[in-house]
Protein backbone atom coordinates (compact mmCIF):
# COMPACT_ATOMS: atom_id res chain seq x y z
CA UNK A 1 0.00 0.00 0.00
CA UNK A 2 1.25 3.28 -0.74
CA UNK A 3 -0.17 7.09 -0.71
CA UNK A 4 -0.84 8.38 -4.56
CA UNK A 5 -2.83 11.48 -3.12
CA UNK A 6 -3.38 13.84 -0.60
CA UNK A 7 -6.66 16.10 -0.27
CA UNK A 8 -7.48 18.53 2.55
CA UNK A 9 -10.72 20.35 2.48
CA UNK A 10 -10.14 22.58 5.08
CA UNK A 11 -8.01 22.38 8.16
CA UNK A 12 -6.05 24.60 9.83
CA UNK A 13 -3.55 26.66 6.98
CA UNK A 14 -4.67 24.06 4.53
CA UNK A 15 -7.52 24.99 2.32
CA UNK A 16 -8.83 23.49 -0.70
CA UNK A 17 -5.21 21.43 -0.65
CA UNK A 18 -4.53 18.70 -2.88
CA UNK A 19 -1.03 16.67 -3.71
CA UNK A 20 -0.58 14.30 -6.20
CA UNK A 21 1.96 12.09 -5.13
CA UNK A 22 2.19 9.56 -8.20
CA UNK A 23 5.18 9.90 -11.01
CA UNK A 24 4.68 12.26 -13.92
CA UNK A 25 3.89 11.94 -17.81
CA UNK A 26 6.97 9.96 -19.56
CA UNK A 27 8.29 8.04 -16.27
CA UNK A 28 8.31 4.70 -16.09
CA UNK A 29 6.61 4.80 -13.80
CA UNK A 30 3.82 7.06 -14.72
CA UNK A 31 0.99 6.97 -12.89
CA UNK A 32 2.31 4.77 -9.55
CA UNK A 33 2.54 6.24 -6.13
CA UNK A 34 6.18 7.74 -5.43
CA UNK A 35 8.72 5.92 -3.62
CA UNK A 36 9.73 9.01 -1.97
CA UNK A 37 8.35 12.57 -0.90
CA UNK A 38 10.20 15.41 0.64
CA UNK A 39 8.33 18.22 1.98
CA UNK A 40 10.00 21.60 2.56
CA UNK A 41 9.08 25.01 3.02
CA UNK A 42 8.89 27.99 5.79
CA UNK A 43 8.38 27.12 9.22
CA UNK A 44 4.25 26.84 9.89
CA UNK A 45 3.72 25.94 6.08
CA UNK A 46 2.70 22.44 7.75
CA UNK A 47 4.70 20.04 6.89
CA UNK A 48 5.25 17.99 10.50
CA UNK A 49 1.34 18.54 9.74
CA UNK A 50 1.31 16.28 6.99
CA UNK A 51 3.35 13.94 8.18
CA UNK A 52 1.39 13.62 11.18
CA UNK A 53 -1.78 13.42 9.34
CA UNK A 54 -1.10 10.77 7.41
CA UNK A 55 -0.50 7.87 10.47
CA UNK A 56 -4.21 10.09 12.16
CA UNK A 57 -5.82 8.38 8.68
CA UNK A 58 -4.81 6.03 7.90
CA UNK A 59 -5.38 4.31 11.56
CA UNK A 60 -7.15 6.58 13.23
CA UNK A 61 -4.01 7.26 15.43
CA UNK A 62 -3.45 10.10 17.64
CA UNK A 63 -0.01 11.80 17.66
CA UNK A 64 1.40 14.52 19.50
CA UNK A 65 -0.52 16.90 17.02
CA UNK A 66 -3.41 15.16 17.27
CA UNK A 67 -5.05 13.99 20.41
CA UNK A 68 -8.37 12.72 21.68
CA UNK A 69 -8.91 16.33 23.19
CA UNK A 70 -8.58 18.21 19.61
CA UNK A 71 -11.14 19.24 18.08
CA UNK A 72 -13.14 16.72 15.85
CA UNK A 73 -15.15 19.00 13.38
CA UNK A 74 -12.28 18.71 10.89
CA UNK A 75 -11.96 14.73 10.98
CA UNK A 76 -13.99 14.09 7.35
CA UNK A 77 -12.34 17.09 5.74
CA UNK A 78 -9.28 15.26 4.98
CA UNK A 79 -9.25 12.59 2.13
CA UNK A 80 -6.13 10.00 1.48
CA UNK A 81 -5.98 7.90 -1.72
CA UNK A 82 -4.60 4.57 -1.00
CA UNK A 83 -2.96 1.81 -3.59
CA UNK A 84 -3.99 -1.21 -2.77
CA UNK A 85 -1.95 -4.24 -3.32
CA UNK A 86 1.20 -5.43 -4.69
CA UNK A 87 0.87 -4.81 -7.90
CA UNK A 88 -0.11 -0.96 -7.81
CA UNK A 89 -3.23 -1.59 -10.17
CA UNK A 90 -6.19 -0.10 -8.51
CA UNK A 91 -6.69 2.72 -6.33
CA UNK A 92 -9.19 3.66 -4.01
CA UNK A 93 -10.27 6.98 -2.51
CA UNK A 94 -11.18 6.33 1.90
CA UNK A 95 -12.44 8.11 4.26
CA UNK A 96 -11.41 7.62 7.44
CA UNK A 97 -14.23 8.22 10.13
CA UNK A 98 -12.18 7.84 13.25
CA UNK A 99 -15.15 8.53 15.86
CA UNK A 100 -16.62 4.79 14.74
CA UNK A 101 -13.68 3.46 13.99
CA UNK A 102 -15.07 2.71 10.43
CA UNK A 103 -13.99 3.17 6.93
CA UNK A 104 -16.88 5.02 4.68
CA UNK A 105 -16.78 5.96 1.09
CA UNK A 106 -19.72 7.40 -0.69
CA UNK A 107 -18.80 6.93 -4.22
CA UNK A 108 -18.69 2.83 -4.04
CA UNK A 109 -21.28 0.22 -3.19
CA UNK A 110 -21.35 -1.33 -0.34
CA UNK A 111 -20.48 -4.36 -2.16
CA UNK A 112 -16.96 -3.33 -2.98
CA UNK A 113 -16.54 -1.61 0.02
CA UNK A 114 -16.94 -4.71 1.90
CA UNK A 115 -14.02 -5.92 -0.13
CA UNK A 116 -11.63 -3.17 0.20
CA UNK A 117 -12.61 -3.19 4.26
CA UNK A 118 -11.71 -6.48 4.37
CA UNK A 119 -8.48 -5.71 2.66
CA UNK A 120 -7.50 -3.23 4.24
CA UNK A 121 -8.11 -4.79 7.72
CA UNK A 122 -6.18 -7.52 6.14
CA UNK A 123 -3.30 -5.02 5.13
CA UNK A 124 -2.76 -3.18 8.56
CA UNK A 125 -3.10 -6.72 10.12
CA UNK A 126 0.00 -8.27 8.04
CA UNK A 127 3.03 -8.28 10.03
CA UNK A 128 4.95 -7.09 6.99
CA UNK A 129 2.80 -3.66 6.86
CA UNK A 130 3.55 -1.18 9.14
CA UNK A 131 3.72 3.04 9.76
CA UNK A 132 7.42 3.99 11.30
CA UNK A 133 7.61 7.57 12.50
CA UNK A 134 10.78 9.17 13.40
CA UNK A 135 10.39 12.58 14.54
CA UNK A 136 12.53 15.91 14.53
CA UNK A 137 13.50 15.48 18.47
CA UNK A 138 14.25 11.40 18.73
CA UNK A 139 14.87 10.20 22.41
CA UNK A 140 18.22 9.67 22.53
CA UNK A 141 18.62 8.46 26.22
CA UNK A 142 20.42 4.93 26.00
CA UNK A 143 20.70 4.16 29.35
CA UNK A 144 18.41 2.06 30.98
CA UNK A 145 16.08 0.53 27.67
CA UNK A 146 13.32 -1.72 29.09
CA UNK A 147 13.13 -5.05 27.81
CA UNK A 148 10.65 -5.24 25.73
CA UNK A 149 9.84 -7.32 22.19
CA UNK A 150 6.65 -5.71 21.61
CA UNK A 151 8.01 -2.95 18.83
CA UNK A 152 7.92 -5.38 16.38
CA UNK A 153 4.52 -6.79 16.31
CA UNK A 154 2.68 -3.57 16.43
CA UNK A 155 1.38 -1.78 13.23
CA UNK A 156 2.82 1.92 14.29
CA UNK A 157 5.28 2.34 16.14
CA UNK A 158 6.13 6.14 16.87
CA UNK A 159 9.01 7.20 18.31
CA UNK A 160 7.82 10.66 19.47
CA UNK A 161 6.53 8.24 21.96
CA UNK A 162 8.58 5.18 21.72
CA UNK A 163 12.36 5.16 23.28
CA UNK A 164 13.99 4.64 19.86
CA UNK A 165 16.98 2.78 21.87
CA UNK A 166 14.36 -0.02 22.98
CA UNK A 167 14.65 -1.44 19.23
CA UNK A 168 17.93 -2.91 20.38
CA UNK A 169 15.83 -5.33 22.28
CA UNK A 170 14.57 -6.81 19.27
CA UNK A 171 18.15 -8.46 18.70
CA UNK A 172 18.52 -8.44 22.46
CA UNK A 173 18.53 -12.16 22.72
CA UNK A 174 20.03 -13.05 20.06
CA UNK A 175 23.45 -11.19 21.03
CA UNK A 176 23.24 -12.69 24.38
CA UNK A 177 23.09 -16.23 23.31
CA UNK A 178 25.81 -16.05 21.04
CA UNK A 179 28.22 -14.05 23.39
CA UNK A 180 27.24 -16.32 26.11
CA UNK A 181 28.06 -19.60 23.77
CA UNK A 182 31.22 -18.19 23.08
CA UNK A 183 31.81 -17.10 26.72
CA UNK A 184 31.34 -21.27 27.61
CA UNK A 185 33.69 -22.12 24.90
CA UNK A 186 36.18 -19.96 25.88
CA UNK A 187 35.65 -20.68 29.45
CA UNK A 188 36.47 -24.28 27.97
CA UNK A 189 39.27 -23.93 26.87
CA UNK A 190 40.65 -21.89 29.87
CA UNK A 191 39.77 -25.17 31.72
CA UNK A 192 41.87 -27.22 29.46
CA UNK A 193 44.76 -25.35 28.94
CA UNK A 194 44.97 -25.23 33.08
CA UNK A 195 44.66 -29.50 32.72
CA UNK A 196 46.70 -29.83 30.01
CA UNK A 197 48.98 -27.34 30.04
CA UNK A 198 51.95 -29.63 28.37
CA UNK A 199 49.80 -31.00 25.50
CA UNK A 200 49.83 -28.47 22.66
CA UNK A 201 47.36 -31.00 20.37
CA UNK A 202 44.79 -30.92 23.17
CA UNK A 203 44.81 -27.55 23.60
CA UNK A 204 44.91 -26.57 19.30
CA UNK A 205 41.99 -28.88 19.07
CA UNK A 206 39.95 -26.76 21.73
CA UNK A 207 40.70 -23.13 19.99
CA UNK A 208 40.25 -24.72 16.74
CA UNK A 209 36.64 -25.76 18.45
CA UNK A 210 35.76 -21.76 18.93
CA UNK A 211 37.50 -21.02 15.31
CA UNK A 212 35.14 -23.46 13.77
CA UNK A 213 32.12 -22.45 15.87
CA UNK A 214 32.75 -19.10 15.06
CA UNK A 215 32.61 -19.41 11.38
CA UNK A 216 29.28 -21.30 11.28
CA UNK A 217 27.42 -20.08 13.97
CA UNK A 218 25.47 -16.58 12.91
CA UNK A 219 27.03 -13.40 14.62
CA UNK A 220 24.25 -10.96 15.13
CA UNK A 221 27.00 -8.20 16.13
CA UNK A 222 28.55 -8.48 13.03
CA UNK A 223 25.84 -8.62 11.31
CA UNK A 224 25.04 -5.12 12.55
CA UNK A 225 28.31 -3.90 11.82
CA UNK A 226 28.52 -5.32 8.56
CA UNK A 227 24.81 -4.59 6.64
CA UNK A 228 24.10 -1.98 9.20
CA UNK A 229 26.27 0.42 10.92
CA UNK A 230 30.08 0.32 9.97
CA UNK A 231 29.32 2.00 6.49
CA UNK A 232 27.63 5.06 8.31
CA UNK A 233 29.95 5.17 11.42
CA UNK A 234 33.23 5.38 9.25
CA UNK A 235 32.64 9.00 8.43
CA UNK A 236 32.88 9.62 12.13
CA UNK A 237 36.19 6.91 11.97
CA UNK A 238 33.97 4.54 14.12
CA UNK A 239 32.92 1.07 13.89
CA UNK A 240 31.02 -1.30 15.80
CA UNK A 241 32.93 -3.59 18.44
CA UNK A 242 33.15 -6.99 16.70
CA UNK A 243 35.70 -8.92 19.14
CA UNK A 244 33.79 -9.67 22.26
CA UNK A 245 35.16 -8.45 26.09
CA UNK A 246 33.77 -9.76 28.55
CA UNK A 247 34.66 -8.22 32.09
CA UNK A 248 30.88 -7.53 33.69
CA UNK A 249 27.30 -8.81 32.86
CA UNK A 250 26.49 -5.13 31.44
CA UNK A 251 28.80 -6.28 28.16
CA UNK A 252 26.65 -9.18 27.07
CA UNK A 253 24.18 -8.60 24.54
CA UNK A 254 24.77 -4.66 23.75
CA UNK A 255 26.37 -3.01 20.94
CA UNK A 256 29.52 -1.47 21.45
CA UNK A 257 31.32 1.18 19.12
CA UNK A 258 35.02 1.83 18.73
CA UNK A 259 37.47 3.78 17.35
CA UNK A 260 40.13 2.30 14.24
CA UNK A 261 42.58 2.10 17.23
CA UNK A 262 40.44 -0.27 18.90
CA UNK A 263 39.90 2.27 21.65
CA UNK A 264 35.82 1.37 22.77
CA UNK A 265 33.61 4.80 22.86
CA UNK A 266 31.66 4.60 26.37
CA UNK A 267 27.74 4.88 25.00
CA UNK A 268 27.86 8.19 27.66
CA UNK A 269 30.70 9.89 25.22
CA UNK A 270 28.83 9.22 21.81
CA UNK A 271 28.19 12.41 19.72
CA UNK A 272 24.94 13.19 19.01
CA UNK A 273 25.38 13.03 15.30
CA UNK A 274 26.86 9.06 16.68
CA UNK A 275 22.93 8.56 18.55
CA UNK A 276 21.36 9.89 15.38
CA UNK A 277 22.92 7.37 12.99
CA UNK A 278 22.70 4.54 15.20
CA UNK A 279 19.57 4.96 16.34
CA UNK A 280 17.82 6.15 12.99
CA UNK A 281 19.23 2.92 11.11
CA UNK A 282 19.25 0.35 13.51
CA UNK A 283 15.00 -0.03 13.55
CA UNK A 284 15.14 -0.13 9.79
CA UNK A 285 17.61 -2.73 9.44
CA UNK A 286 16.44 -4.69 12.95
CA UNK A 287 12.64 -4.43 11.49
CA UNK A 288 12.85 -4.86 7.33
CA UNK A 289 9.78 -2.83 7.09
CA UNK A 290 7.88 -3.93 3.97
CA UNK A 291 5.53 -2.11 2.27
CA UNK A 292 5.78 0.30 4.94
CA UNK A 293 5.10 3.98 5.57
CA UNK A 294 7.95 5.81 6.81
CA UNK A 295 8.09 9.46 8.30
CA UNK A 296 11.07 11.12 8.54
CA UNK A 297 10.71 14.82 10.26
CA UNK A 298 14.15 16.57 10.15
CA UNK A 299 16.52 13.67 9.32
CA UNK A 300 19.39 16.02 8.87
CA UNK A 301 19.14 17.23 12.97
CA UNK A 302 22.82 16.63 14.06
CA UNK A 303 24.11 14.98 10.85
CA UNK A 304 27.09 16.75 9.20
CA UNK A 305 26.36 17.81 5.49
CA UNK A 306 28.40 14.65 4.11
CA UNK A 307 26.62 12.11 6.04
CA UNK A 308 23.54 14.01 5.05
CA UNK A 309 24.08 13.48 1.20
CA UNK A 310 23.59 9.91 1.44
CA UNK A 311 21.52 9.15 4.55
CA UNK A 312 18.19 9.39 2.31
CA UNK A 313 19.13 6.44 0.14
CA UNK A 314 20.48 4.94 2.46
CA UNK A 315 17.49 4.18 4.38
CA UNK A 316 15.94 3.19 1.41
CA UNK A 317 18.52 0.05 1.16
CA UNK A 318 17.59 -1.30 4.68
CA UNK A 319 13.44 -1.31 3.10
CA UNK A 320 11.61 -2.93 0.89
CA UNK A 321 8.90 -1.68 -1.58
CA UNK A 322 8.40 1.44 1.36
CA UNK A 323 7.48 4.61 1.09
CA UNK A 324 9.21 7.44 2.69
CA UNK A 325 7.95 10.95 3.48
CA UNK A 326 10.77 13.38 4.75
CA UNK A 327 10.31 16.93 6.18
CA UNK A 328 13.37 18.82 5.87
CA UNK A 329 14.87 22.19 6.00
CA UNK A 330 18.20 20.94 4.68
CA UNK A 331 19.29 21.59 0.78
CA UNK A 332 21.70 18.60 0.83
CA UNK A 333 18.99 16.24 1.67
CA UNK A 334 16.82 18.23 -1.04
CA UNK A 335 19.16 17.03 -3.12
CA UNK A 336 18.29 13.61 -2.91
CA UNK A 337 14.95 14.15 -4.53
CA UNK A 338 13.98 14.46 -8.19
CA UNK A 339 11.72 17.43 -8.99
CA UNK A 340 8.56 15.38 -8.98
CA UNK A 341 9.33 14.43 -5.74
CA UNK A 342 9.37 17.34 -3.32
CA UNK A 343 6.69 19.32 -2.14
CA UNK A 344 7.55 22.84 -1.83
CA UNK A 345 5.00 24.47 0.98
CA UNK A 346 4.21 28.10 0.32
CA UNK A 347 1.77 30.76 1.94
CA UNK A 348 -0.48 32.19 -0.74
CA UNK A 349 -1.73 35.94 0.02
CA UNK A 350 -4.30 34.95 2.06
CA UNK A 351 -2.27 32.98 4.38
CA UNK A 352 -3.10 29.35 2.88
CA UNK A 353 -0.93 26.50 1.77
CA UNK A 354 -0.14 26.28 -1.80
CA UNK A 355 2.23 23.43 -3.32
CA UNK A 356 4.96 25.27 -5.68
CA UNK A 357 5.34 23.56 -8.82
CA UNK A 358 8.57 22.99 -10.66
CA UNK A 359 7.38 22.34 -14.07
CA UNK A 360 6.03 24.35 -17.20
CA UNK A 361 2.65 23.53 -18.73
CA UNK A 362 1.87 19.67 -18.68
CA UNK A 363 3.07 17.62 -15.45
CA UNK A 364 6.01 15.53 -17.32
CA UNK A 365 9.31 14.79 -16.90
CA UNK A 366 10.64 16.93 -19.72
CA UNK A 367 9.23 19.97 -17.85
CA UNK A 368 10.82 20.49 -15.37
CA UNK A 369 12.87 24.18 -15.09
CA UNK A 370 15.50 21.96 -12.37
CA UNK A 371 16.60 19.13 -10.89
CA UNK A 372 18.29 19.35 -7.38
CA UNK A 373 20.23 16.47 -7.94
CA UNK A 374 22.41 18.08 -10.74
CA UNK A 375 22.41 21.84 -9.23
CA UNK A 376 25.01 23.10 -6.75
CA UNK A 377 23.87 23.89 -2.65
CA UNK A 378 24.17 27.37 -3.86
CA UNK A 379 21.73 27.00 -6.61
CA UNK A 380 19.73 24.90 -4.65
CA UNK A 381 19.30 27.28 -1.71
CA UNK A 382 18.27 30.07 -3.81
CA UNK A 383 15.79 28.35 -6.74
CA UNK A 384 14.79 25.50 -4.08
CA UNK A 385 14.80 27.10 -0.82
CA UNK A 386 14.03 30.92 -2.15
CA UNK A 387 17.11 32.30 -0.79
CA UNK A 388 17.16 35.59 -2.22
CA UNK A 389 20.90 36.53 -1.43
CA UNK A 390 23.96 34.32 -2.40
CA UNK A 391 25.66 35.42 1.06
CA UNK A 392 25.47 37.12 4.04
CA UNK A 393 25.27 41.37 4.57
CA UNK A 394 28.80 41.16 5.49
CA UNK A 395 29.44 39.09 2.10
CA UNK A 396 28.03 41.61 0.12
CA UNK A 397 29.65 44.90 1.51
CA UNK A 398 33.27 43.39 0.81
CA UNK A 399 32.01 42.35 -2.74
CA UNK A 400 31.35 46.36 -3.24
CA UNK A 401 34.97 46.70 -1.56
CA UNK A 402 35.95 44.21 -4.04
CA UNK A 403 34.43 45.83 -7.02
CA UNK A 404 35.37 49.26 -5.88
CA UNK A 405 38.98 48.52 -5.54
CA UNK A 406 38.98 46.56 -9.20
CA UNK A 407 37.74 50.09 -10.97
CA UNK A 408 40.59 52.02 -8.86
CA UNK A 409 43.37 49.96 -10.27
CA UNK A 410 41.75 49.81 -13.99
CA UNK A 411 41.74 53.57 -13.86
CA UNK A 412 45.61 53.50 -12.82
CA UNK A 413 46.51 50.88 -15.56
CA UNK A 414 44.69 53.41 -17.91
CA UNK A 415 47.35 55.80 -17.12
CA UNK A 416 50.11 53.74 -17.19
CA UNK A 417 50.40 53.14 -13.21
CA UNK A 418 50.05 49.71 -12.94
CA UNK A 419 53.92 49.49 -11.62
CA UNK A 420 53.51 52.72 -9.00
CA UNK A 421 53.32 52.03 -5.35
CA UNK A 422 49.63 52.67 -4.95
CA UNK A 423 48.50 50.28 -7.78
CA UNK A 424 50.37 47.22 -5.59
CA UNK A 425 48.89 48.13 -2.51
CA UNK A 426 45.51 47.53 -4.61
CA UNK A 427 46.55 44.78 -6.10
CA UNK A 428 47.38 43.04 -2.39
CA UNK A 429 44.00 44.05 -1.32
CA UNK A 430 42.23 42.49 -4.12
CA UNK A 431 43.69 39.52 -3.94
CA UNK A 432 43.68 39.16 -0.04
CA UNK A 433 39.69 39.93 -0.31
CA UNK A 434 39.24 37.94 -3.28
CA UNK A 435 40.37 34.81 -1.54
CA UNK A 436 38.36 35.47 1.28
CA UNK A 437 35.60 35.73 -0.83
CA UNK A 438 36.36 32.51 -3.25
CA UNK A 439 37.14 34.63 -5.97
CA UNK A 440 40.47 34.46 -6.84
CA UNK A 441 41.86 31.89 -9.15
Amino acid sequence: MKISKIEIKDFHQFKDFTLDLTYPKGHEKEGQPLNKVCFIGQSGTGKTTLLELIPFYLYGYYSNLLNKSSNSIFMNKIEISILFGENHKNTTKLFVNTNENIITNSLISDTILDKIFSEYLFWINDKASKLIYFPANLNFDLESSEISNTLENKVIIDFSKEKVSTIWNIILEKIQAYQEQELKIRQDISKIVEKSSSDLNIIQEAVKKLEDWKKKEFNPVKDVADNCLDALLAKYKLRVKTEFDFNTKDDIGFIKIEDYNGNEIPHGLWSTGTKQVILSALPLYLLKPKHTVILFDEPERSLYPDLQRTIVDYYTSLTTDCQFFYSTHSPIIASSFEPWEIVELKFNDKGKIYREVYYEGENHVDNYKWNPKFMRWDDILQRVFDLENDGSPARKDKLDELATLNVKYRKLTKKGEENTPDAIELIKRIETLSKALSKWD
